[in-house]
């Protein structure tokens, strides 16, 4: 059984064993999903970013997915949620985090 991870009125994000299937609802411009698709694949190719790794775009039950390594563990709202004590901490490693990925050069990568 797929978890549920997150979902809204255009996409819903399921886990699926060690994937995790981005499903885009019929209304979803297929060029969307592709360029998404593309510039998950240059960033993961072009930085040293830890980004999941894009396995596959494809068709379930007729609407476009996309098809990412999953990546397990929690996100910085839950630490934060779970530890406030830590909250600057957290904010920090966070401005850290954001620091690095501005400083990432991907050449083909549009806005």
């Amino acid at each position: 059984m797929a978890e549920i991870i997150q979902k809204t009125n255009k996409k819903t994000i399921y886990r699926e064993g060690k994937t995790l299937v981005k499903l885009f609802n019929d209304e979803y411009p297929k060029s969307d999903v592709l360029n998404e698709a593309l510039n998950t694949a240059r960033v993961e190719e072009g930085t040293s970013l830890n980004v999941p790794a894009v396995h596959e775009v494809t068709k379930v039950n007729g609407e476009w997915a996309i098809i990412l390594d999953y990546v397990e563990g929690k996100t910085m709202q839950q630490l934060m949620d779970e530890n406030p004590d830590k909250m600057a901490e957290y904010l920090e490693e966070f401005v850290g985090l954001q620091v690095e990925v501005l400083n990432q050069k991907v050449p083909l990568l549009t806005k």
